[in-house]
Protein backbone atom coordinates (compact mmCIF):
# COMPACT_ATOMS: atom_id res chain seq x y z
CA UNK A 1 0.00 0.00 0.00
CA UNK A 2 1.06 3.51 -1.23
CA UNK A 3 1.67 6.13 1.28
CA UNK A 4 -1.47 8.04 0.18
CA UNK A 5 -3.88 4.89 -0.12
CA UNK A 6 -2.68 4.63 3.84
CA UNK A 7 -3.35 8.32 4.49
CA UNK A 8 -7.07 7.50 2.69
CA UNK A 9 -7.70 4.48 4.27
CA UNK A 10 -7.48 6.20 7.97
CA UNK A 11 -9.81 8.74 6.67
CA UNK A 12 -12.27 6.20 5.75
CA UNK A 13 -11.95 4.76 9.47
CA UNK A 14 -12.55 8.55 10.78
CA UNK A 15 -15.69 9.00 8.79
CA UNK A 16 -17.23 5.76 9.97
CA UNK A 17 -16.27 5.84 13.47
CA UNK A 18 -17.31 9.86 13.88
CA UNK A 19 -19.95 10.31 10.85
CA UNK A 20 -17.28 12.72 8.75
CA UNK A 21 -18.02 13.23 4.78
CA UNK A 22 -15.75 14.33 2.37
CA UNK A 23 -16.88 17.99 2.39
CA UNK A 24 -16.90 18.51 5.81
CA UNK A 25 -13.33 17.83 6.03
CA UNK A 26 -12.08 19.99 2.90
CA UNK A 27 -13.87 22.66 4.40
CA UNK A 28 -12.27 22.49 7.43
CA UNK A 29 -9.07 21.95 5.86
CA UNK A 30 -9.88 25.44 3.89
CA UNK A 31 -9.47 27.25 7.60
CA UNK A 32 -5.88 25.79 7.31
CA UNK A 33 -4.96 27.18 4.34
CA UNK A 34 -5.76 24.37 1.90
CA UNK A 35 -7.59 24.47 -1.12
CA UNK A 36 -8.97 20.65 -0.78
CA UNK A 37 -12.05 19.59 -2.13
CA UNK A 38 -13.77 16.64 -1.74
CA UNK A 39 -12.24 15.16 -4.85
CA UNK A 40 -8.79 16.06 -3.67
CA UNK A 41 -9.61 13.77 -0.95
CA UNK A 42 -10.84 11.18 -2.63
CA UNK A 43 -7.87 11.52 -5.23
CA UNK A 44 -5.53 9.75 -2.23
CA UNK A 45 -7.35 6.68 -2.89
CA UNK A 46 -5.95 6.52 -6.54
CA UNK A 47 -2.51 8.37 -5.84
CA UNK A 48 -3.86 11.37 -7.59
CA UNK A 49 -3.28 13.61 -4.31
CA UNK A 50 0.21 14.25 -2.79
CA UNK A 51 0.55 13.20 0.63
CA UNK A 52 3.21 16.05 1.32
CA UNK A 53 4.35 16.93 4.80
CA UNK A 54 2.04 19.62 4.62
CA UNK A 55 -1.11 17.99 3.76
CA UNK A 56 -0.77 15.49 6.54
CA UNK A 57 0.09 18.78 9.02
CA UNK A 58 -3.46 20.01 6.93
CA UNK A 59 -5.43 16.71 7.76
CA UNK A 60 -4.35 16.38 11.16
CA UNK A 61 -5.69 20.01 12.52
CA UNK A 62 -9.08 19.48 10.33
CA UNK A 63 -9.69 15.99 11.79
CA UNK A 64 -8.79 17.38 15.48
CA UNK A 65 -11.67 20.13 15.08
CA UNK A 66 -13.57 18.03 13.41
CA UNK A 67 -13.46 15.35 16.44
CA UNK A 68 -12.50 17.47 19.06
CA UNK A 69 -9.61 14.84 19.77
CA UNK A 70 -5.85 15.12 19.96
CA UNK A 71 -4.23 13.61 17.46
CA UNK A 72 -0.32 13.60 15.96
CA UNK A 73 1.03 12.62 12.83
CA UNK A 74 1.94 9.16 13.35
CA UNK A 75 -1.92 8.13 14.02
CA UNK A 76 -2.08 8.51 10.45
CA UNK A 77 -0.40 5.16 9.97
CA UNK A 78 -2.02 2.54 12.71
CA UNK A 79 -2.18 -1.27 12.65
CA UNK A 80 0.54 -3.35 11.16
CA UNK A 81 2.03 -3.63 7.23
CA UNK A 82 4.12 -2.07 5.40
CA UNK A 83 4.10 1.36 3.20
CA UNK A 84 5.75 1.87 0.01
CA UNK A 85 7.59 4.84 -0.44
CA UNK A 86 9.27 7.02 -3.49
CA UNK A 87 12.41 5.49 -5.17
CA UNK A 88 11.42 1.23 -4.39
CA UNK A 89 12.20 1.68 -0.69
CA UNK A 90 9.10 0.61 1.69
CA UNK A 91 8.82 1.31 5.90
CA UNK A 92 6.72 -1.09 7.62
CA UNK A 93 3.58 0.87 9.82
CA UNK A 94 5.57 0.46 12.90
CA UNK A 95 8.63 2.34 11.89
CA UNK A 96 6.89 4.80 10.41
CA UNK A 97 5.54 5.61 13.27
CA UNK A 98 8.40 5.89 15.20
CA UNK A 99 9.92 8.42 12.30
CA UNK A 100 6.99 10.92 12.81
CA UNK A 101 7.74 10.49 16.84
CA UNK A 102 11.19 11.67 16.16
CA UNK A 103 12.49 8.27 17.11
CA UNK A 104 15.19 5.91 15.26
CA UNK A 105 13.71 3.49 12.56
CA UNK A 106 14.59 1.35 9.69
CA UNK A 107 13.56 0.87 5.77
CA UNK A 108 12.91 -2.10 4.34
CA UNK A 109 14.27 -3.02 0.50
CA UNK A 110 16.60 0.01 0.10
CA UNK A 111 17.75 -0.72 -3.57
CA UNK A 112 21.79 -0.65 -3.87
CA UNK A 113 23.15 2.11 -5.77
CA UNK A 114 24.06 0.79 -8.95
CA UNK A 115 27.01 1.18 -10.77
CA UNK A 116 25.70 3.26 -13.53
CA UNK A 117 24.33 6.14 -11.15
CA UNK A 118 27.42 7.28 -10.96
CA UNK A 119 27.52 10.71 -12.16
CA UNK A 120 31.48 9.53 -14.16
CA UNK A 121 30.21 6.26 -15.58
CA UNK A 122 26.53 8.12 -17.10
CA UNK A 123 29.10 10.81 -18.47
CA UNK A 124 31.29 8.20 -20.28
CA UNK A 125 27.92 6.61 -21.30
CA UNK A 126 26.83 8.79 -22.49
CA UNK A 127 29.81 10.08 -25.10
CA UNK A 128 30.08 6.38 -26.16
CA UNK A 129 26.43 6.83 -27.31
CA UNK A 130 27.17 9.92 -28.65
CA UNK A 131 29.96 8.92 -30.95
CA UNK A 132 27.71 5.96 -32.59
CA UNK A 133 25.59 8.05 -35.10
CA UNK A 134 29.27 9.52 -36.59
CA UNK A 135 30.77 5.92 -36.64
CA UNK A 136 27.73 4.17 -38.37
CA UNK A 137 27.66 7.45 -40.66
CA UNK A 138 30.44 6.37 -41.49
CA UNK A 139 30.30 2.80 -42.05
CA UNK A 140 27.03 4.01 -44.44
CA UNK A 141 28.93 5.90 -46.54
CA UNK A 142 31.57 3.43 -47.09
CA UNK A 143 29.13 0.82 -47.46
CA UNK A 144 27.46 2.77 -50.42
CA UNK A 145 31.14 3.79 -51.83
CA UNK A 146 32.15 0.53 -51.96
CA UNK A 147 29.28 -0.93 -53.52
CA UNK A 148 29.12 2.13 -56.11
CA UNK A 149 33.02 1.40 -57.06
CA UNK A 150 32.69 -2.08 -57.47
CA UNK A 151 32.32 -4.23 -60.66
CA UNK A 152 30.35 -3.33 -63.14
CA UNK A 153 27.41 -5.74 -62.16
CA UNK A 154 27.46 -4.47 -58.83
CA UNK A 155 27.69 -0.92 -59.56
CA UNK A 156 25.22 -1.18 -62.37
CA UNK A 157 22.36 -3.12 -59.36
CA UNK A 158 23.15 -0.51 -56.73
CA UNK A 159 22.57 3.05 -59.01
CA UNK A 160 19.58 1.52 -60.30
CA UNK A 161 18.27 0.39 -56.87
CA UNK A 162 16.11 2.44 -54.68
CA UNK A 163 15.72 0.66 -50.98
CA UNK A 164 12.27 -0.68 -49.94
CA UNK A 165 10.50 -0.45 -47.21
CA UNK A 166 11.40 -3.91 -45.54
CA UNK A 167 15.72 -2.27 -45.78
CA UNK A 168 14.72 0.85 -44.36
CA UNK A 169 13.11 -0.62 -41.49
CA UNK A 170 16.23 -2.81 -41.49
CA UNK A 171 18.94 -0.16 -41.43
CA UNK A 172 16.78 1.00 -38.50
CA UNK A 173 17.63 -1.83 -36.49
CA UNK A 174 21.23 -1.67 -36.88
CA UNK A 175 21.59 2.21 -37.52
CA UNK A 176 22.65 2.09 -40.74
CA UNK A 177 21.40 4.06 -43.52
CA UNK A 178 18.67 2.22 -45.80
CA UNK A 179 21.13 2.92 -48.97
CA UNK A 180 23.67 1.78 -46.70
CA UNK A 181 21.95 -1.87 -46.20
CA UNK A 182 20.84 -2.20 -49.14
CA UNK A 183 24.87 -2.08 -50.44
CA UNK A 184 25.23 -4.47 -48.02
CA UNK A 185 23.22 -6.69 -48.62
CA UNK A 186 24.51 -6.47 -52.50
CA UNK A 187 27.84 -7.04 -51.29
CA UNK A 188 27.64 -9.62 -49.15
CA UNK A 189 24.92 -11.35 -51.07
CA UNK A 190 25.62 -10.75 -54.44
CA UNK A 191 21.28 -9.49 -54.36
CA UNK A 192 19.40 -6.77 -52.20
CA UNK A 193 17.34 -7.85 -49.17
CA UNK A 194 13.73 -8.55 -50.75
CA UNK A 195 15.77 -11.19 -53.16
CA UNK A 196 17.65 -12.96 -50.19
CA UNK A 197 14.74 -13.15 -47.74
CA UNK A 198 12.39 -14.66 -51.07
CA UNK A 199 15.67 -17.15 -52.35
CA UNK A 200 15.70 -18.81 -48.85
CA UNK A 201 11.81 -18.85 -47.91
CA UNK A 202 11.42 -20.40 -51.03
CA UNK A 203 8.57 -19.77 -53.20
CA UNK A 204 4.54 -19.20 -51.95
CA UNK A 205 6.56 -19.06 -48.21
CA UNK A 206 3.52 -17.84 -45.77
CA UNK A 207 4.67 -13.97 -44.03
CA UNK A 208 5.31 -15.84 -40.74
CA UNK A 209 8.20 -17.68 -42.82
CA UNK A 210 9.48 -14.93 -44.92
CA UNK A 211 9.50 -12.71 -41.40
CA UNK A 212 11.75 -15.45 -39.80
CA UNK A 213 14.18 -15.20 -42.59
CA UNK A 214 13.98 -11.69 -42.94
CA UNK A 215 15.56 -11.57 -39.67
CA UNK A 216 17.52 -14.24 -40.42
CA UNK A 217 19.50 -11.57 -42.96
CA UNK A 218 19.56 -9.03 -40.12
CA UNK A 219 21.18 -10.57 -37.45
CA UNK A 220 23.98 -11.67 -40.09
CA UNK A 221 24.39 -7.94 -41.23
CA UNK A 222 24.97 -6.97 -37.79
CA UNK A 223 27.48 -9.46 -37.04
CA UNK A 224 29.12 -8.45 -40.41
CA UNK A 225 28.80 -4.39 -39.33
CA UNK A 226 30.33 -5.75 -35.89
CA UNK A 227 33.33 -7.28 -37.44
CA UNK A 228 34.09 -4.34 -39.99
CA UNK A 229 34.45 -2.23 -36.62
CA UNK A 230 35.63 -4.26 -34.30
CA UNK A 231 38.32 -6.66 -36.18
CA UNK A 232 38.90 -3.80 -39.26
CA UNK A 233 38.04 -6.38 -42.81
CA UNK A 234 35.66 -8.37 -43.62
CA UNK A 235 35.33 -10.11 -47.22
CA UNK A 236 32.78 -9.93 -49.72
CA UNK A 237 32.60 -12.56 -52.45
CA UNK A 238 31.20 -10.45 -54.72
CA UNK A 239 34.42 -8.19 -54.93
CA UNK A 240 36.32 -9.99 -57.54
CA UNK A 241 39.63 -7.80 -57.57
CA UNK A 242 39.78 -7.00 -53.86
CA UNK A 243 38.00 -8.92 -51.87
CA UNK A 244 38.75 -7.77 -48.46
CA UNK A 245 37.41 -4.43 -47.09
CA UNK A 246 39.63 -2.52 -44.89
CA UNK A 247 37.73 0.25 -43.26
CA UNK A 248 40.93 1.72 -41.45
CA UNK A 249 40.00 4.45 -43.85
CA UNK A 250 36.99 4.98 -41.46
CA UNK A 251 39.29 5.53 -38.91
CA UNK A 252 37.78 2.97 -36.76
CA UNK A 253 39.36 -0.46 -35.99
CA UNK A 254 42.57 1.66 -35.90
CA UNK A 255 41.05 3.83 -33.40
CA UNK A 256 40.19 1.36 -31.01
CA UNK A 257 43.29 -0.31 -31.95
CA UNK A 258 42.55 -3.38 -31.93
CA UNK A 259 45.92 -4.46 -33.04
CA UNK A 260 49.01 -2.89 -32.01
CA UNK A 261 49.99 -2.39 -35.88
CA UNK A 262 46.37 -0.80 -36.78
CA UNK A 263 47.27 1.37 -33.47
CA UNK A 264 50.17 2.67 -34.85
CA UNK A 265 49.01 3.31 -38.10
CA UNK A 266 45.99 4.89 -37.12
CA UNK A 267 48.44 7.61 -34.85
CA UNK A 268 50.70 8.35 -37.82
CA UNK A 269 47.12 9.41 -39.94
CA UNK A 270 47.65 12.90 -40.52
Amino acid sequence: MRINEAIYAYIDSMRAAKGLTLDQIATEARRYGATWTPGFISGMKRNASAASLFNMLILVKSLESLTGESLVLSDLFPGEGDIKLDGGASISREELRKALNGNHFELLGVPPKKMSDDPVIQQINQSLLNSIPSIMAKVSEYLVSTALNGPNEIRNKMVRHSPTLSEQRAANKVNITAPAFAAICLLKYGHFLDDETSQRAGRNASPQKRGRETRGVIEEIDLCLDHMINDGSIYFPTLRDDNSIDPSTLNLAAKYGDIEREQEAYEEMP
